[in-house]
C-alpha cells in the first residue's frame, strides 16, 4: 500500500505514526488475548453452527474455530491469543466481533483494547439547527449538503441526491465526500476528469482538517480508505494541500448529460460545518431541467 499504508501481513495492518496510529501496550495486547480468549471459551459450539464430534476438552470453540469462522490463518489467530506485537485491522477485529458473537459494549471494548476507535465512536453527529435544514430545502434544485471536518455529509436537500444518489440509504458512516468519490463507481462516472478532482477533493480535505488528521476518528476514515481504495493510498501519499477557490464545475450526468455548476462553499459560524452547494443561474434553462427531475423523483 505505500510508505503512508503498509501491509505486514494479509489481514494485519500498519500505519505510520505520522498518520495517527496509535501506540499499543503489552499490557494491552495481554488484555486482549485474554479478553478474546474468555469470549472464545464462553461461545457455545452449536450457538456458532459448528458440529460437535465426541469428547471435546476445551470450553466453548477451539482457535482453529474461531479462526475459520473470522475468515483468519490460525496462525494470525495464534498470535493474537499469544499477545504478540502485532496490529490487527479494523475490518479483522469486525470478524472476530461476529465470530464471538460479542454485544456492542464488547465489540467497543475488543477494539480498544486493539488501540482502535470502537464503531460506535466514528458515526457522525448530525446535530444541526432547523435553520441549516430550511436552508437547504430553499436551495433545492441547487444540489447542497452541509460536511463536518471529516467530510460526512450531515445533511443534504433532494438536489444533492441528483449528484451522489439515495444518500438516505447509505450507513450513516458512508454519506462522505471521500467515500463517495473514491468508492462509487456512480459518482466516479459523472467526473469529466476524475484524477483531478479526486487530487483537489483530497487536497481541499487535508488542508481543511489540519492538525485534526490525527484525531481517532478521522484515522478510522483513512484507514477505512486506504483498504478500500488503491487510487486514494497513491494520492494521499502526494500530500497535497489547496486552498479553496469557488469555481464552475463540469458534471456528466447521466439524464441531464454534460452541465456546468458554480461550486460554492461557506463555513456555519463558530463550527467546524461548511455548506457546500453547487448553483445553476435562476430561470435558466438547466434550473428547469433539474426541477423536472425533482418532480419525477417524487412521483
Amino acid at each position: 500500500m505505500g510508505a503512508v499504508f503498509g501491509v505486514a501481513e494479509p489481514g494485519w495492518s500498519t500505519v505510520t505514526e505520522e498518520e495517527g496510529d496509535q501506540v499499543v501496550t503489552q499490557e494491552q495486547r495481554r488484555e486482549l488475548a485474554q479478553f478474546i480468549r474468555s469470549r472464545r471459551e464462553r461461545r457455545k459450539p452449536e450457538d456458532a453452527g459448528v458440529p460437535v464430534v465426541g469428547h471435546r476438552r476445551t470450553p466453548g470453540l477451539r482457535r482453529e474455530e474461531v479462526a475459520t469462522l473470522a475468515g483468519l490463518s490460525i496462525t494470525w489467530y495464534t498470535w493474537l491469543e499469544q499477545a504478540r506485537e502485532i496490529k490487527v485491522s479494523r475490518q479483522v477485529l469486525g470478524s472476530l466481533a461476529t465470530a464471538l458473537d460479542l454485544d456492542q459494549v464488547e465489540r467497543d471494548h475488543l477494539f480498544r483494547l486493539a488501540g482502535e476507535v470502537p464503531p460506535s465512536d466514528v458515526l457522525p453527529s448530525a446535530d444541526l439547527p432547523r435553520q441549516y435544514e430550511l436552508l437547504l430545502t430553499h436551495l433545492n434544485p441547487n444540489p447542497a449538503f452541509i460536511v463536518n471536518r471529516r467530510f460526512d455529509i450531515l445533511a443534504w436537500n433532494q438536489g444533492c441526491e441528483l449528484l451522489y444518489g439515495d444518500l438516505g440509504a447509505l450507513l450513516p458512516q458512508r454519506r462522505n465526500v471521500l467515500w463517495l468519490t473514491f468508492t462509487s463507481p456512480e459518482v466516479r462516472a459523472m467526473s469529466q476528469n476524475w484524477e483531478e478532482e479526486a487530487s483537489y477533493t483530497l487536497a481541499l480535505f487535508r488542508t481543511q482538517v489540519g492538525e485534526r488528521v490525527l484525531d481517532p476518528d478521522v484515522v478510522v476514515l483513512l484507514h477505512e480508505l486506504a483498504d478500500s481504495s488503491p487510487d486514494f493510498s497513491r494520492l494521499w501519499q502526494l500530500k497535497e494541500l489547496a486552498p479553496f477557490v469557488p469555481k464552475p464545475r463540469t458534471v456528466n450526468h447521466p439524464r441531464l448529460g454534460v452541465i456546468e455548476l458554480e461550486y460554492i462553499k461557506m463555513h456555519v459560524a463558530d463550527d467546524d460545518k461548511t455548506l457546500v452547494a453547487y448553483l445553476v443561474n435562476p430561470g435558466s434553462d438547466l434550473e428547469r431541467r433539474l426541477e423536472k427531475l425533482l418532480e419525477e423523483r417524487a412521483d
